[in-house]
């Protein structure tokens, strides 16, 4: 797995040790909201980002620390910087103008 495809590990671990939380804690927390598969292990997993959160967890982790799904993602955007680099004309088609009509 990319170690960039789980982008959201770091504010996991970050939230709830800002909460005093274990991941025993953490993942009781998560079991008592309702459905979900959530062990230690899976939750060690994620936070290390050797593992990467489904919908659902992540929809579970918002929950249980009280905040948005948006904030758990980084505040960083990947591309920032790279915008030089990219010229929009690439993206967009140029329209050739309407041929003038007959006589």
């Amino acid at each position: 797995m990319p170690s960039d495809a789980n982008v959201i590990g770091r504010n996991v671990a970050k939230l709830r040790y800002q909460r005093g939380w274990s991941q025993s804690d953490l993942v009781t927390r998560l079991q008592l909201l309702g459905d979900i598969n959530m062990t230690r292990d899976k939750l060690a997993n994620i936070e290390i980002r050797r593992s990467v959160a489904t919908c659902k967890q992540i929809e579970f982790f918002a929950e249980v620390f009280g905040i948005k799904e948006q904030d758990l993602f980084p505040k960083k955007r990947h591309f920032i910087g790279k915008r030089d680099a990219i010229e929009l004309r690439d993206f967009t088609r140029q329209r050739s103008p309407p041929p003038p009509p007959q006589k």
